[in-house]
């Protein structure tokens, strides 16, 4: 089973981002926070992925796959 944290990479790489740049959103301090907070809140995770990068990350597909970490 992935974690967090692993869901994020391979979903950042799946939408063409390279592994390098996936990399350095999931090792940001903002975003590691994000991440182990219990309740996940995705919406608050992808305001955050945006501040710390380019990625143009489609809400719909992210919501789906991170809606169930709530």
């Amino acid at each position: 089973m992935l974690d967090r944290s692993q869901h994020l990479k391979l979903f950042l790489i799946g939408s063409g981002d390279s592994q390098k740049d996936a990399e350095v959103v999931v090792s940001d301090k903002w975003v590691r926070e994000e991440l182990d907070r219990h309740p996940l809140n995705p919406k608050r995770l992808l305001w955050v992925m945006r501040r710390v990068s380019n990625f143009r990350v489609p809400e719909n597909q992210f919501f789906h796959l991170f809606g169930r970490y709530r």
